[in-house]
């Protein structure tokens, strides 16, 4: 029904002009971090060259989007959801996913509380309107391999809190003040550090000499969605208990669910040859670097980013990598990555099979 409103206008105003074709914007771009994993409720949407509000969003309207981290997304439209992949162009500032009959979407505006984003319709550009919304404001139903929400305290937002926190004991305490409290702080700062000494002394004495170092690794994703038999879900994850489990699910396959139980001293020689490869210092992102990367991802069957995840210990690193493999029967590798992320993907698969 928006669709339809929308063309019905803008037939409207090429009739009422025989201006010059309008040309396609151009935005800057984006962090892809601030688009994973959020949540967004449409308002309305706005013709660009008039500014005039063409579609608000009323109770027989009801839309949401959900960015997932795996770079597919979900959305709700008046009772009907749906589900595809996502994924950012080259220069990061337009967004595929589709919606209508729409594909490819600039983005005009991105804050932690609105997104705005673009396309053209003939003469006309439109922009859809959202604002950010939480879990439970949201219609979607959390995976049951999804960890809960966290929300990352950036250091610009831990700056920010510390500087409103001096400015409030500015506000409520004089000089005087201030200084005794600085001084019982610095007293049970001083408390604190010598029980904290204490209870690592006794940790020292009394901690289990057989405490194991906490392991998890999980791959995500990878492949291309289309084809025959699309693909919806490829996931796999080793947890710290010795449990192996993956779970594949397509279209016309439907769900298969495979449980493993693998030795501790497998789960170590694993971790081993990931270290030895040196995966911690690896980058957290291979992508695009050339025009037809950038373009083969625009096409069908759509590439689904690879998501490697290792925590060893403190040791913790995620790599994402934009298309995985190989494609077609040329064999074409599109995004130049290490080698030896193939051998470590293949390693935590072959627990699976144990």
């Amino acid at each position: 029904m928006l669709f339809v409103i929308i063309t019905c206008v803008c037939q409207m105003l090429e009739a009422q002009s025989d201006t010059i074709p309008v040309p396609k914007r151009s935005y800057p771009s984006v962090n892809e971090n601030d688009l994973i994993e959020t949540k967004w409720k449409y308002t309305y949407t706005a013709h660009v060259e008039t500014n005039n509000i063409v579609h608000k969003a009323d109770a027989e309207y009801d839309y949401y989007l959900h960015l997932r981290h795996d770079y597919t997304f979900e959305d709700y439209l008046n009772g009907k959801k749906s589900e595809g992949p996502w994924v950012l162009n080259e220069d990061q500032n337009e967004i595929f996913y589709k919606f209508r009959n729409i594909r490819w979407w600039r983005i005009a505006e991105l804050t932690r509380r609105n997104l705005a984003i673009e396309f053209s319709l003939g003469n006309a550009s439109y922009q859809y309107h959202f604002v950010a919304v939480t879990s439970d404001e949201a219609p979607f139903i959390k995976r049951a391999n999804e960890l809960p929400d966290i929300e990352v305290i950036t250091e610009g937002k831990r700056r920010k809190a510390i500087a409103a926190i001096r400015d409030l004991v500015r506000v409520d305490k004089n000089k005087r003040e201030a200084r005794r409290e600085r001084r019982r702080d610095r007293r049970r700062q001083r408390r604190e550090n010598r029980n904290e000494r204490r209870e690592n002394r006794f940790e020292r004495r009394y901690k289990p000499e057989n405490e194991q170092t906490f392991i998890e690794i999980a791959v995500i994703g990878g492949g291309f969605y289309g084809g025959l038999d699309p693909v919806l879900k490829d996931f796999t994850v080793l947890r710290n208990t010795g449990e192996v489990v993956k779970e594949f699910e397509s279209v016309n396959k439907g769900l298969i669910k495979t449980t493993a139980q693998v030795d501790r001293e497998d789960m170590e020689r694993l971790v081993k040859f990931i270290i030895s490869k040196k995966f911690f210092d690896y980058e957290n992102l291979y992508d695009c670097v050339t025009t037809d990367c950038v373009k083969r991802k625009g096409k069908k069957p759509t590439p689904i980013p690879l998501r490697v995840s290792v925590q060893y210990g403190s040791l913790r690193k995620v790599v994402t990598v934009g298309i995985w493999g190989y494609d077609g029967d040329q064999k074409i590798k599109y995004v130049d990555y290490p080698d030896d992320i193939e051998l470590i993907v293949d390693g935590l698969q072959k627990l699976v099979q144990m």
